[in-house]
């Protein structure tokens, strides 16, 4: 185990000695792990008896199984918590003394005392040593086989050992792998998460965009239909002023076209005749400027004809049924004041009302919103329906 040691520097061993602080190892086991770093241990084979479970004697133990390259299926024997460092003592010396390994894991599986660990030790040493001592001395090629078979075994255990350690490190190699097509798996998925979100966000973003567009419609056809509502009441107000006047100045200044059948000497004698305008006079119940004087030679008199006169239909007679629809159309508002003072109607409703009116719902949506007499938030919705409903149909 002593071949291609790079001991570390001082700087380093410093540092792992560090770590083991902060991990809160008693002084002793810092030291002996000093110590080991110093002779040139790894890390790895450090790591065999850097174990809280151990005490600092069987730590120490463990320490000089790596300093004297005992195998390490010896090591993975002797390691065991469960034993005593007396055990573990006896098994690397007798070990050093020739024991076979076999012998020294089945003696360690009995768990027996370390006395009598030790006399069973001596009797498998006591046994070999009579095995060798039959062996004739002059047997050299007995000696040459025996020799040859201890190389050959140590060989084995030396090939077993790399080994082990070759697929450990094939192990370690699976893993990394495993893990990082694991890795990659997840970032895959990750990826897909995040565009996946991206593309959701901008359809948010989308929507949001609509919603506030239509929002600023809504609100430009609200202010828009105010507008209009406002500027055609101004103008009903202002129709119904100036059909009000052009009646009154119609019914004032009319006068009735008349025609009379008389004969051509008696027209005649009605163009010389001037009749006074203002003439106020009544004969036989009919006012004098609906009668035609007949006078005779000394301009007295003595005749007063009636006109048989036609009435001319005003001119004004469209502007007179605009009057009366419009006139109609008061009344109509009228009586929806009329049906809101009747109705047990709270504020909030009263609001939505007001609202449905700014908002230029018809005299029939406004009488079917409150003749039903329904809570403020449906009245809200409601309109905002007939708003829609009336735009769809502009």
């Amino acid at each position: 185990m002593e071949e291609n040691r790079e001991p570390l520097s001082a700087i380093a061993i410093e540092k792992k000695l560090q770590l083991l602080r902060n991990k809160h190892f008693s002084e002793d086991t810092i030291a002996l792990v000093k110590s080991d770093y110093e002779y040139g241990l790894t890390e790895e084979e450090i790591s065999l008896y850097l174990n809280k479970s151990y005490d600092i004697e069987q730590m120490k133990i463990l320490s000089e199984c790596l300093h004297k390259d005992v195998p390490k299926d010896v090591i993975d024997i002797i390691k065991n918590t469960k034993y005593s460092v007396h055990q573990m003592q006896v098994s690397l010396e007798f070990y050093e003394k020739g024991v076979p390994v076999q012998t020294i894991k089945e003696v360690m599986d009995k768990g027996e005392k370390p006395i009598t660990m030790r006399r069973l030790y001596e009797e498998v040493l006591e046994q070999l040593n009579n095995v060798k001592e039959q062996i004739p001395e002059e047997s050299e090629y007995v000696k040459a086989l025996i020799s040859q078979m201890d190389e050959v075994v140590e060989k084995i255990n030396h090939q077993n050992e790399r080994y082990d350690a070759l697929n450990k490190k094939l192990s370690e190699i699976e893993t990394s792998k495993d893990d990082e097509e694991v890795r990659e798996r997840l970032v895959k998925e990750n990826q897909d998460k995040d565009a996946l979100i991206n593309s959701q966000q901008n359809e948010l973003n989308k929507a949001s965009s609509t919603i506030a567009r239509l929002r600023d419609d809504i609100e430009k056809k609200d202010k828009e239909m105010k507008r209009m509502g406002d500027r055609i009441e101004s103008l009903e107000d202002k129709i119904i002023s100036v059909a009000t006047e052009n009646k009154k100045e119609a019914e004032s200044k009319a006068e009735p076209q008349e025609s009379q059948s008389i004969s051509q000497a008696d027209k005649k004698m009605v163009d010389t005749v001037a009749v006074p305008q203002n003439m106020q006079a009544v004969a036989n119940g009919i006012p004098v400027y609906y009668q035609i004087p007949v006078v005779d030679g000394t301009g007295n008199v003595v005749q007063r004809l009636p006109i048989e006169r036609s009435v001319r239909k005003s001119s004004n007679s469209g502007v007179a049924s605009l009057f009366a629809r419009l006139s109609f159309k008061k009344k109509s508002r009228a009586d929806i004041v009329k049906l809101v003072a009747s109705g047990d109607f709270v504020p909030a409703q009263l609001v939505q009302i007001k609202s449905a009116i700014e908002k230029g719902l018809t005299e029939s949506q406004l009488v079917e919103l409150i003749n039903n007499n329904i809570s403020a938030e449906k009245m809200k919705e409601i309109i905002e329906i007939a708003v829609l409903e009336n735009s769809m149909a502009d």
